[in-house]
């Protein structure tokens, strides 16, 4: 029986314009009352997410920030800080390419390592409260993620680049069409959700997973159930048990109904 649903956001549970469709609040407000846990798994930092499911915000979970932010209860059980000198190696090693260039996030701001004109905005990379920053900010500043804007390349052949320059220190998953996610090593939203089941005492084989980009692909590997978006990676298909439609289509939204059909009613 499945106890727990994890959802990524972008490209999965959101529609096309970015926005929570309104069916969804009352699905995970059934899943709770019969005694399914959902969580939102995903790149974006809890401050958005929380905005994001503010009707059902007291009866979910969060996985923020690709795992740097794990929420549970409405508590937070974990925050992963990059290491500041692991930041400035970053920073020095995208400076290296004309094509590359930075973005970091604390809890609240985007601090954006180049004219913010460079930037090209993506439903999941909206940059909010950016802040122009000539310098990687003070190790005062808890930086939770890190995100990497590819302005004429592909971003493939770029994440493969900083992977061989700084895969001792990070992970690199591109996200959406121009964007590489910079994860932590042994951080990512498998090891923010093995918190959640923890938590709710739910074991790997209880647990259903939907996405569909490669920032999805450890918590795929490691759920009793993965699913994956028909608009995913091909490599997020690959690894997946079954294959639905597409977030225009609301086919999570489907797959939660069609879940809910199948159990006792409470």
């Amino acid at each position: 029986m499945i106890k727990l649903i994890a959802s990524d956001m972008d490209g999965t549970l959101l529609d096309s314009d970015g926005n929570v469709p309104p069916e969804t609040f009352e699905l995970i407000g059934e899943l709770r009352r019969r005694g399914v846990h959902f969580v939102a798994s995903s790149g974006r930092r809890f401050d958005t997410l929380s905005e994001q499911f503010a009707p059902v915000v007291d009866l979910m979970d969060f996985v923020a920030s690709n795992g740097a932010q794990v929420v549970v209860g409405g508590k937070l059980v974990d925050r992963e800080v990059f290491s500041h000198a692991a930041v400035r190696r970053l920073y020095r090693t995208v400076g290296m390419f004309g094509n590359l260039h930075l973005a970091l996030f604390d809890r609240t701001n985007s601090f954006l390592l180049d004219d913010e004109s460079v930037f090209e905005r993506e439903i999941d990379k909206n940059l909010p409260n950016p802040v122009r920053a000539y310098d990687v900010p003070s190790p005062e500043t808890c930086i939770i993620k890190a995100s990497v804007y590819v302005s004429d390349a592909a971003v493939m052949d770029m994440s493969y680049a900083l992977t061989r320059e700084l895969g001792e220190d990070f992970v690199f998953a591109p996200s959406g069409r121009k964007w590489i996610d910079v994860m932590q090593r042994g951080v990512n939203k498998a090891t923010g959700i093995r918190q959640v089941m923890e938590a709710h005492d739910v074991s790997a084989d209880e647990v259903m997973a939907f996405g569909d980009s490669m920032n999805d692909y450890e918590i795929l590997r490691m759920v009793g159930m993965p699913v994956a978006m028909e608009n995913g990676r091909s490599a997020i298909k690959e690894i997946a048990r079954k294959v639905i439609g597409t977030n225009v289509e609301h086919s999570v939204q489907k797959e939660l109904a069609a879940l809910l059909a199948s159990l006792p009613r409470a």
